[in-house]
């Protein structure tokens, strides 16, 4: 959903975000480097710098961190080599400048952020170990589809597949977004809108190497007044 701002920030100066990125990034190095006896005094035991298990603490540090800590600390809860895929937007992103592009929009800076004020919240996580379950990759091109057709639809599918995980999760949430500008070319400024979404994560070593996040873009041009709600048209009449 986050790829929707990408048109605002196209013209937005860089570079002293860029520095602070890479001062930041060198920082969470060093501090990683430093072991768990520098913080005796308060051990981490939630979330993408805990241990145990990923759960639901893990999915709300996630959430939570890439609007409220900004761009410069989410990014490093991703792999070296990843992929994630907004569906929705029909769009990938495949290195951390990119990424951190991506989410600069999200800094929670108060109510007159230019792209609006954001709210995240999880509804539910499931998730467990990988064990021998992986990706299965389809082989073959299914009838009625021309190679390019398919490589339309199946290559961003099909991307990162190659990575290796050791945990999986899904998580249900719902994004209150209170805007500040148009969205997406939809007359949004000043409205709040609301919306589900679903998270595919695959984790390796506690880094998200996989995402797939897929948001309900219909519901918001909705509440918008751009279209009309769905009709129950399978009920039985009242």
């Amino acid at each position: 959903m986050h790829l929707g701002y990408l048109e605002q920030m196209r013209n937005t100066d860089l570079s002293t975000y860029r520095r602070e990125f890479l001062k930041k990034a060198g920082a969470s190095l060093l501090l990683a480097g430093l072991g768990t006896s520098a913080f005796a005094e308060e051990p981490v035991t939630r979330g993408f710098r805990g241990t145990g298990r990923m759960n639901m603490a893990t999915g709300e540090d996630w959430i939570d961190t890439f609007f409220t800590g900004g761009a410069e600390q989410i990014v490093h809860y991703y792999a070296d080599d990843f992929l994630f895929e907004d569906v929705t937007l029909f769009q990938t992103i495949n290195n951390k400048e990119d990424l951190y592009r991506a989410f600069l929009p999200f800094v929670d800076a108060g109510p007159d952020s230019p792209a609006g004020v954001h709210q995240f919240d999880i509804i539910r996580y499931d998730g467990g170990l990988a064990s021998d379950h992986r990706r299965v990759r389809r082989t073959e091109i299914p009838a009625n589809y021309s190679p390019e057709l398919w490589a339309t639809w199946s290559t961003d599918a099909l991307a990162g597949a190659e990575y290796d995980y050791d945990e999986w999760a899904v998580m249900n949430w719902v994004w209150k977004a209170k805007h500040n500008t148009d969205f997406l070319g939809l007359p949004a400024k000043g409205k709040v809108t609301h919306a589900r979404g679903i998270t595919f994560h695959s984790y390796k070593d506690r880094k998200i190497v996989r995402e797939f996040t897929f948001w309900n873009f219909r519901h918001v041009a909705v509440q918008l007044g751009v279209l009309e709600p769905q009709q129950k048209f399978w009920l039985p009449p009242a």
